[in-house]
């Protein structure tokens, strides 16, 4: 017999025939499914030594037949019964707790991308809860998961594969090759969020974190390719990054001309200001003389009343507030901090100096020019 930890697959191909195998013989006792697939490990490390070590599936397939196929063979020679019908599994112990820790992470997906398209935080966070919620459920079965790859439905789903070398499954193949460009995808993802929940979501924030987030996002998924449990944490993130990664495609992504274009827009302010830089808290109307006027009313060029109050009420002053209504001048409000209530100034007596026009400059007018004299006339000659 071999022993399993001398006899390691170096091809994912034959690991894959390995779980294909174990989830063929799911229904047999543990101890006697470690036995037969600790031969079944040794004939394919010896197999994918024979072959170069450059071996696929579809080479294993046409050595030994599909796994199911090789399974039953294998429970032949251990002088066990075929498999039990699929209908029959299903009730087994087991296959409920495979089939939770399977649902687990789907429903949370769905969940949490409700979540964030409704803008709901509580349905985000139970979706994250559910998501993780199976990976206790599969933590004991081992990197490949064969609990849940014993799942009837799973095994199904493998079978129904498209078959070597027919164009759906040359399409899958190639589905298959963009992993790596999906990596550096949801990184950016990642960068665009976190950026934007923790920095002002401008372009050099988000490049820095891109740094950052694409070597973990490749080492996670280099990882999900040999440790299927971190399936049920990458799931409901690869959710995440869909929703981010259509959102940045129908807005854009951001640069320096959003964060120039928000910079330039002026401060809402309430309230009167000149210039955005001083607030005009009342208005103190004089005639041509500097006399003070009262009783005044201001109209813009609509015809709407100018309101210096801001509509804000300073605090409670037996139900005394800044009236945008009244007459000029108003006064001023302000709010004391000992009695907790708006404190109404008057207006101060006022000393304006208008501003005066000159008058107007008196041009003389030009002196009269004397017309030249006319000389004598001369008498005609006779």
């Amino acid at each position: 017999m071999t022993d399993d930890t001398t006899v390691r697959l170096a091809s994912p191909a034959a690991e894959e025939y390995l779980d294909g195998v174990r989830a063929a013989l799911a229904d047999l006792p543990a101890p006697e499914v470690a036995e037969i697939l600790d031969d079944v490990r040794a004939h394919l490390a010896d197999l994918t030594a024979e072959l170069g070590g450059e071996v696929d599936t579809d080479a294993l397939t046409a050595r030994l037949g599909p796994p199911s196929a090789y399974a039953g063979e294998l429970r032949a020679a251990a002088g066990y019964p075929p498999a039990e019908p699929a209908a029959a599994a299903a009730a087994r112990p087991g296959y409920v707790r495979a089939r939770l820790a399977l649902a687990a992470p789907i429903a949370g997906a769905l969940l949490f991308l409700l979540g964030v398209a409704a803008g709901e935080v509580a349905f985000v966070i139970t979706g994250m809860l559910l998501a993780v919620f199976g990976l206790p459920l599969v933590i004991s079965d081992g990197p490949r998961v064969p609990s849940v790859a014993a799942l009837p439905e799973v095994r199904r789903l493998v079978a129904a594969r498209p078959a070597p070398g027919t164009q759906g499954r040359r399409f899958a193949d190639f589905v298959a090759s963009l992993q790596p460009a999906w990596w550096l995808a949801r990184a950016v993802a990642a960068a665009v969020l976190v950026g934007g929940l923790l920095a002002d979501g401008g372009l050099p924030a988000v490049l820095l974190l891109a740094i950052v987030a694409v070597p973990v996002s490749i080492r996670v998924g280099h990882l999900t390719r040999r440790d299927r449990r971190w399936l049920w944490a990458v799931v409901p993130l690869n959710g995440l990054a869909a929703v981010v990664l259509l959102w940045l495609l129908a807005a854009g992504l951001p640069g320096p001309s959003s964060a120039t274009s928000a910079a330039s827009d002026p401060p809402a302010l309430p309230g009167l200001w000149q210039d955005s830089e001083r607030q005009i808290r009342d208005i103190r109307p004089v005639d041509a003389q500097g006399n003070p006027l009262t009783g005044v009313y201001l109209f813009d060029q609509d015809g709407l009343p100018i309101d210096t109050s801001g509509g804000a009420e300073c605090g409670p002053l037996d139900g005394a507030v800044p009236d945008g209504n009244a007459a000029y001048p108003r006064g001023t409000w302000d709010f004391d901090p000992r009695t907790g209530s708006c404190r109404h100034t008057p207006p101060a007596p006022l000393v304006a100096a208008v501003p005066t026009t000159p008058a107007p400059v008196e041009v003389a007018p030009p002196p009269a020019v004397p017309a030249p004299e006319q000389p004598p006339a001369v008498p005609a000659p006779r």
